[in-house]
């Protein structure tokens, strides 16, 4: 008897093995993690079981800081305009907008604040503070004190004009992204459960050989089709998929993590049959 028919025979075991239980993951070992679905439709296609090895990448964004209401409007003659309100308690400085300029500017950039509402009290400027390094315009606002409101407008030839955006102040955030590095996909008969060990041993290899570093994620994922009852597809579904997970954790080339799950999983992936 195989592997996976074993699984499936023993899936009452399996669940007793698996659920609930976490097993720890060092440096030099990815963590596996699975899940199943039943297609509600019939065909080889969807009697499978998916696996994405992917690696896990931090990358840092920055956000527009939140204490700066920045609106924009771009008229489709070119006109920008752009309002400025500082909604903290404090004194904020160094405030940079930057916009992306194809063809030019036509004239300056005219500045209006907004120092009192009631009573209705601006103070124009000719010129708010600016620069052009090559297609970039750079508008510099030295500071805005708490609740006032500034708002500037210009002229752009352009037949793309960019939309500007508020370079600084910003906040910086930590992002994690998962990349797939490889794809496969191994097919059953109906009702089957069992896989070729010849057929998964690419993957394997794969897996065995992935660097020595943090960061990689491997996500197997079991269908069954909609052939025979539905109750004994999901446990044949489940088998598919736990029944690979749990021969990668018995050879020690995977870790398994409690309440860790691949159902982003999508698609039909042909790399291997």
């Amino acid at each position: 008897m195989g592997w996976m028919s074993k699984c499936v025979l023993g899936s009452v075991l399996l669940s007793s093995i698996f659920t609930g239980v976490s097993f720890p993951c060092s440096n030099h070992m990815p963590a596996v993690s699975w899940s199943y679905e039943v297609v509600p439709k019939k065909g080889i296609e969807y009697r499978r079981v998916d696996v994405q090895i992917v690696k896990l990448e931090k990358y840092q964004v920055y956000h527009p800081d939140s204490r700066i209401s920045f609106k924009t409007h771009i008229s489709p003659e070119g006109t920008v305009k752009i309002e400025l309100a500082n909604k903290s308690s404090e004194h904020l400085r160094d405030i940079i907008i930057t916009q992306n300029i194809e063809g030019r500017l036509d004239g300056l950039v005219r500045a209006r604040r907004m120092i009192s509402k009631n009573p209705l009290i601006v103070e124009d400027f000719i010129t708010a503070p600016y620069h052009m390094d090559g297609n970039q315009l750079y508008i510099g606002i030295p500071a805005l004190s708490s609740g006032e409101e500034l708002q500037l407008e210009y002229r752009v030839l352009s037949s793309v004009i960019y939309k500007p955006i508020l370079a600084s102040p910003t906040i910086k955030k930590d992002v994690v992204q998962e990349r797939v590095v490889k794809k496969y996909s191994f097919y059953f008969p109906i009702g089957g459960v069992e896989l070729d060990r010849r057929a998964i041993e690419k993957l394997l290899v794969e897996v065995n050989l992935l660097p020595l570093e943090d960061g990689y994620r491997i996500k197997v994922k079991g269908y069954a089709d909609a052939i025979g009852r539905h109750s004994t597809n999901m446990r044949i579904a489940r088998a598919r998929a736990e029944g690979l997970a749990n021969l990668m954790v018995r050879e020690s080339l995977a870790c398994l993590e409690k309440g860790h799950y691949a159902g982003s999983l999508t698609g039909t992936f042909r790399e291997a049959r």
